[in-house]
């Protein structure tokens, strides 16, 4: 993941992610809007890029394409934090189970 900087804000996303918010604002830039204004005021984020609190739109309009996108990242941020948690515990288990083993293999051997 990478961060990236979506409506002066960091945000995290993958490069998939990068990709389809890049394609959202292209397919709204014309010559009196651009579409990366549609993000404007939506979301917040963390330090690490996490979005921490999508906002209705209620200053400025925007697309329910840009709302799902952006629903759609916070969700996939907060999956992956939950992947890397679960990872780490299984890792934490496996290193504690082979401290059992290591001591059951060593009062079996007395």
């Amino acid at each position: 993941m990478a961060i990236r900087i979506v409506d002066f804000k960091p945000l995290d996303m993958t490069e998939e992610e990068y990709t389809l918010y890049q394609s959202i604002v292209n397919s709204y830039n014309t010559h009196t809007n651009k579409g990366s204004d549609l993000f404007r005021d939506l979301f917040q984020t963390d330090d690490r890029g996490i979005i921490t609190l999508l906002v209705p739109p209620t200053k400025q309009r925007t697309t329910l394409e840009v709302f799902l996108f952006l629903m759609t990242v916070s969700q996939n941020q907060h999956l992956r934090l939950m992947h890397e948690q679960v990872d780490d515990i299984v890792r934490q288990f496996k290193a504690k189970m082979a401290e059992v083993d290591k001591k059951l293999a060593e009062l079996k051997g007395k």
